[in-house]
């Protein structure tokens, strides 16, 4: 298992406001890059194509309302991950957000995987701080 931990972030919202968005996942879309293609989401669960990659699908296992939302690779994806989403009150009315991605590869798709899958994480955070700026 490797494990990517975005940089923490601070979000210019309460807590609440950020958990709230992402526990619903017809938000999520306006995080991802423009390479993503054929996005179809329900409160719970999502699928879409990244060029390059392939088909994606992941769903909310839990929620710790305000605190954290479990992620998990849902199907028949190219890699099985879990994708965990923490908040922390960094003061009344500002979030703390980090993101960490453990995802199952192999000693040669984690040489190849590495880079972009943290820049992935780090990209989750920049852009959901830049939604609430």
């Amino acid at each position: 298992m490797a494990t990517f931990e975005s940089k923490k972030v601070i979000v210019n919202a309460p807590c609440e406001k950020v958990y709230d968005f992402m526990a619903d996942f017809n938000n999520f879309e306006k995080l991802l890059p423009s390479q993503v293609s054929q996005w179809e989401a329900t409160t719970d669960s999502c699928s879409f194509k990244i060029e390059g990659i392939g088909n994606l699908a992941m769903r909310i296992a839990s929620k710790t309302p305000h605190r954290q939302i479990n992620i998990v690779s849902e199907g028949n994806n190219p890699v099985n991950f879990m994708l965990d989403c923490y908040f922390y009150n960094y003061d009344q009315e500002n979030c703390e957000i980090e993101f960490i991605l453990d995802a199952e590869l192999t000693s040669f798709m984690k040489m190849v995987a590495s880079s972009p899958l943290q820049n992935f994480v780090d990209m989750l955070a920049d852009k959901i701080k830049e939604l609430f700026d």
